[in-house]
């Protein structure tokens, strides 16, 4: 593959195992109960909320880093660090320790999003930049659905310490490769004087779209959490099935995902993200309010797959949005697994919001040619 194309496709091998180690906790987190103590759904809180914590405050950080870095050696640092992390959660013996490791491991992947995203985004740009977000997307989502389906299936078979050493190794084997694609590419980022003024601007400008990205990551984790819990603990489903379930919902997501930018192109990709968020709520309250296994599935698997269209849209706003390219088993039981799904829609549902209430201010919002704001 030469030029760019390499770049594309070892960005989103990294993409790829990244989002594989981080998934393959959700995907057994009800066996990893069973395993430390039958924990609740508040331990569960604790344990993805820290990991979310660490990896927020470190993208941070590593993307203020990355401007003086050449992302192609400092990203498979990232990955590496991951590797390792992962292989280190075996050695948990307690809940508390597996929470203390698995935030530890989140210090490796919070390199990918501030580095690999903004990779992309000085590779490419106009009508290509949706193509060029969908394909390292659409291959984080494949890397999803394996972890999570791994860590299902592998946790019941073999153990919880099983799905963590083949997400270790698979890490360790991608920054091998992806240093073997772009070999004779050298980045040498041109001199930077930032200042804390170039933060601000920086998010100045993509300040509209921050609210809609977080929510999005917020109601993806809640699924992966509580999803695998909620079809368990509400509808009886076996746990590596539940998890199994979830890793296709994110299969119908990546499939969209590989579709985004002829969606984009159909539709305009402001348009396209207003409808992603509204489905998003509406599976969201439909799943968790409902109590047939078979529609909560169905409602998952298509209104919900959504989601997977927010992330390349909102990527390629914040990338153009930017002045510069910065790297940088009972009725309660029932009903706690429940409530997060309610709490997911109605974040879908705040997306959709913002994004409604901020459409004065949106520009170049039907690509590949620059618009005024899209009218509704």
């Amino acid at each position: 593959m030469p030029g760019d194309r390499r770049i594309l496709f070892a960005n989103s091998i990294y993409h790829l195992t990244n989002d594989g180690a981080v998934t393959v906790l959700a995907g057994q987190i009800a066996v990893l109960q069973a395993v430390f103590g039958g924990f609740g759904p508040i331990e569960v809180a604790l344990l993805g909320g820290s990991a979310l914590l660490v990896t927020a405050v470190f993208q941070f950080l590593f993307g203020i880093m990355a401007d003086r870095r050449d992302p192609s050696r400092f990203l498979p640092a990232g990955i590496a660090i991951l590797g390792l992390g992962s292989l280190l959660v075996t050695l948990s013996s307690s809940f508390w320790t597996l929470l203390v490791f698995v935030a530890l491991s989140r210090i490796g992947a919070s390199f990918y999003h501030p580095v690999g995203i903004s990779w992309i985004g000085r590779e490419y740009e106009g009508p290509d930049l949706d193509r060029s977000m969908g394909f390292p997307s659409a291959f984080g989502d494949t890397g999803v659905i394996i972890g999570m389906a791994s860590g299902a299936v592998l946790a019941v078979a073999l153990g919880w310490r099983s799905p963590f050493f083949l997400w270790g190794g698979i890490n360790l084997a991608a920054v091998a490769l992806g240093l073997y694609l772009v070999r004779g590419r050298r980045y040498r980022p041109e001199p930077s004087r930032s200042s804390v003024a170039d933060y601000v601007r920086v998010l100045r400008d993509v300040r509209l779209w921050l609210l809609p990205l977080a929510l999005g990551g917020a109601v993806y984790n809640i699924v992966s959490y509580f999803g695998p819990l909620l079809l368990v603990t509400k509808f009886s489903l076996a746990k590596d099935a539940a998890g199994v379930a979830v890793a296709l919902w994110i299969l119908a997501g990546a499939v969209a995902a590989f579709f985004f930018g002829r969606v984009s192109r159909r539709f305009g990709r402001y348009r396209t993200l207003l409808a992603s968020y509204a489905g998003v709520g509406l599976a969201g309250l439909i799943g968790g309010l409902l109590d047939n296994l078979v529609l909560v599935i169905a409602i998952l698997w298509t209104l919900g797959s959504a989601l997977f269209l927010t992330y390349p849209g909102i990527f390629a706003f914040v990338s153009e949005s930017s002045h510069r390219r910065l790297q940088g088993a009972g009725t309660t039981p029932a009903v706690q697994a429940s409530i997060p799904f309610v709490v997911a829609g109605v974040l879908g549902l705040a997306g959709f919001v913002a994004l409604f209430l901020g459409r004065s201010r949106v520009t170049n919002a039907r690509k590949p040619v620059p618009s005024t704001v899209p009218p509704l």
